[in-house]
């Protein structure tokens, strides 16, 4: 049988939740070469974009690493096929005109929109880049009162 629950958190995730307690933090998980991964020179212009916006929210979080090139490269063109078929179905609409006798059936776009939306989600999950994903983070210098408290010492009033 296989494993039951959710998959564990990576550690660095877990550090960066705020987990201190030793029996819950794996420090003997193997841990990727650092750097961002590099985007592929092949990605269509919206993938490209999508992965551009993820690199440039969690990449300085520590979580991504070269290793994750592959789930980031998924997650984009997921990203880009989701909208591309997304724009041509509100183009033409849930249903279309079927070869038997001009009868209304459901666009088959309906299904293509609905696995990659289905595809972002998933891979958003791992990649921590969805709101549920991201609820207990704490990065650094982002605990409440930080950008104030660097304000007023930046103004002498601190």
């Amino acid at each position: 049988m296989g494993r039951r629950g959710p998959a564990p958190a990576p550690t660095a995730l877990k550090l960066l939740r705020g987990e201190r307690r030793p029996s819950r933090v794996n420090y003997h998980e193997p841990r990727p070469s650092g750097g961002l991964p590099e985007r592929p020179a092949d990605l269509a212009p919206g993938a490209a974009a999508a992965w551009n916006r993820v690199i440039a929210e969690l990449g300085s979080s520590g979580v991504l690493t070269t290793l994750d090139r592959d789930v980031l490269r998924a997650y984009a063109e997921a990203v880009d096929r989701y909208e591309q078929s997304a724009v041509t179905l509100a183009g033409s609409g849930p249903l279309i005109r079927g070869a038997r006798a001009g009868e209304l059936i459901k666009n088959p776009l309906h299904q293509i929109v609905r696995d990659n939306a289905l595809l972002v989600l998933a891979f958003g999950r791992e990649l921590g880049a969805t709101p549920s994903a991201r609820a207990g983070l704490r990065a650094p210098g982002a605990e409440p009162g930080a950008k104030l408290a660097a304000f007023l010492a930046r103004s002498g009033r601190g």
